[in-house]
C-alpha cells in the first residue's frame, strides 16, 4: 500500500476527501492528516509517506513552503497541490517545484482524483535507473522544442514517451489556442494568472475527453498535440475545440480563438510544419499576427534606435533566427531586415523634417555607424538622398 498524507486547514475538506474515494481500492492507505504545514512536516519526517496532497494557501507555513522543505529532506515524496483559480500565482511556483499534479478544489470529482493518484503511483513505481523526474517547466520547454526544426530533438519519443503511446498509431493532431486579442487588456501579472487559469482548464478538458500533451509558449499561447482519435468515438478536432471554447467562456468568461493543422501528421517529425500551418490558419479578422511575430515587432519597436538583428530578436523571444525569419516572411509578407529598415527610414524622414540634426548624426541615432550606407538605404526607399529629402 502507498501511504498518503492530506494537508488542509479546513477539516471539512479533509473529511470530504477521505470519504470521496475508495482509497484502499486504489492501493492507497490514508496514513495521516494535518491542518497546517508545520504539523505535516513533522509527520513526513516521522512516518513513511509516499505522497502528500496539500492545499496551497494555508495559515503559517503554506503549501509552497511545505513542498520546498519536503523536496529538500525527502525528494522522493510526490506532492499533489489543491488549488483554486484565484491561487494560480502559487500554482506557477508549484510547477517549478516539480509538483506531481494539481487539482482544482471547486470542480474536482472522484474520477479526476483517482486518475491523478494512479498517475502518481506510476511515478513511484519507476526504478532508480530512470532519469530524474522533470519539472513541468522543463517538460514544457521540451515540448516547445518539437515545434521548431532547429530545436527538434534527435530522439523525441525517448524524451517524451507519452507520444509513443498506442493512441498515436494513426498520427498526431496539433492545435493552437489563444485568448482573443480584442479582450480587455490587464496588467502583466493579472494577464499571466488569467492565462494559467485557461491553461489549467484546457489541460483538464483535453485529458478527460481526448488525451495528448498540452503546453504553452511564454504564457501567451496554448499548444495541444493530440491523437487523431479521442478516448471514445471518432470526434472531430475542430468541433471539439468549438465546444471547449464555449466551456471556457462559461467558466472563465474568456473568449478564445484556435487553429488546427490542415491534416494529421503521420510522423512526429512533421510537427514543426503542422505548427507553422496552424499559425497561418488563424482568422485574419480576429488576430492577424501570431504571438511570435507580434513579440518580434514589439522588440523591434522598442529597440529601433539600436542595431537590431534577427539573432538578438530571436534570443529575446526564445526562437531560433531561422524559424523567426521564415514565419516573419510568411505572415508579414516582408523580410525581417526589410521591416527593420523600413521602420528606421520612417523615423529618419521624421527627423529630417522636424530637426536640424546632421545626416551622420541621424544615421548614428538609428544605429548606422556608416552614414554612406545609411544614405544609400534611404535613397533606395525614398528615391532621394537625405539632403534632397530635407531640402525638397
Amino acid at each position: 500500500m502507498w501511504n498518503l498524507l492530506v494537508v488542509d486547514d479546513e477539516s471539512i475538506v479533509r473529511m470530504g476527501l477521505r470519504y470521496m474515494l475508495d482509497w484502499e481500492g486504489l492501493g492507497i492507505c490514508w496514513k495521516a492528516e494535518a491542518a497546517d504545514g508545520e504539523e505535516a512536516l513533522r509527520i513526513v519526517e516521522q512516518e513513511s509517506i509516499h505522497f502528500v496532497m496539500t492545499d496551497i494557501r494555508m495559515p503559517g507555513m503554506d503549501g509552497i513552503e511545505l513542498a520546498q522543505k519536503i523536496r529538500h529532506r525527502k525528494p522522493e515524496v510526490q506532492i499533489i497541490f489543491l488549488s483554486s483559480y484565484d491561487t494560480f500565482s502559487y500554482v506557477r511556483e508549484a510547477l517549478r517545484l516539480g509538483a506531481a499534479d494539481y487539482l482544482h478544489k471547486p470542480t474536482m470529482d472522484e474520477d479526476e482524483i483517482a486518475n491523478t493518484m494512479q498517475k502518481v503511483i506510476s511515478r513511484l513505481k519507476l526504478t532508480s535507473h530512470e532519469p530524474p523526474q522533470r519539472t513541468e517547466e522543463e517538460k514544457n520547454g521540451l515540448c516547445l522544442s518539437l515545434l521548431d526544426p532547429f530545436t527538434f530533438p534527435a530522439e523525441p519519443l525517448q524524451l517524451l514517451p507519452e507520444l509513443a503511446d498506442e493512441s498515436y498509431k494513426e498520427g498526431y493532431e496539433l492545435a493552437i489556442i489563444r485568448k482573443r486579442c480584442d479582450a480587455v487588456q490587464e496588467n502583466e501579472d493579472a494577464e499571466q494568472l488569467r492565462f494559467l487559469s485557461i491553461l489549467h482548464l484546457v489541460s483538464k478538458l483535453a485529458a478527460k475527453d481526448w488525451g495528448g500533451l498540452v503546453f504553452h509558449r511564454n504564457f501567451r499561447e496554448i499548444i495541444w498535440i493530440a491523437p487523431v482519435r479521442p478516448h471514445t468515438g471518432n470526434g472531430d478536432m475542430s468541433s471539439y475545440l468549438n465546444g471547449m471554447r464555449q466551456k471556457v467562456l462559461e467558466l472563465l468568461n474568456v473568449r478564445l480563438i484556435f487553429a488546427c493543422g490542415p491534416s494529421a501528421c503521420r510522423d512526429i517529425t512533421s510537427l514543426p510544419d503542422a505548427y507553422m500551418s496552424a499559425l497561418l490558419r488563424f482568422p485574419r479578422n480576429e488576430q492577424s499576427d501570431s504571438f511570435i511575430v507580434r513579440r518580434a515587432k514589439e522588440y523591434v519597436d522598442r529597440h529601433l534606435l539600436e542595431d537590431v538583428t534577427l539573432a538578438k530578436v530571436g534570443e529575446s523571444i526564445h526562437v531560433s533566427p531561422g524559424y523567426l525569419s521564415r514565419i516573419f516572411l510568411k505572415e508579414i509578407g516582408e523580410n525581417f531586415s526589410d521591416y527593420v529598415i523600413r521602420n528606421k527610414m520612417e523615423i529618419a524622414q521624421k527627423m529630417l523634417r522636424e530637426t536640424g540634426r546632421k545626416v551622420y548624426e541621424i544615421a548614428a541615432d538609428l544605429g548606422y555607424s556608416n552614414p554612406y550606407y545609411f544614405s544609400k538605404l534611404f535613397k533606395d526607399r525614398t528615391g532621394l538622398t537625405p539632403l534632397e529629402y530635407r531640402n525638397q
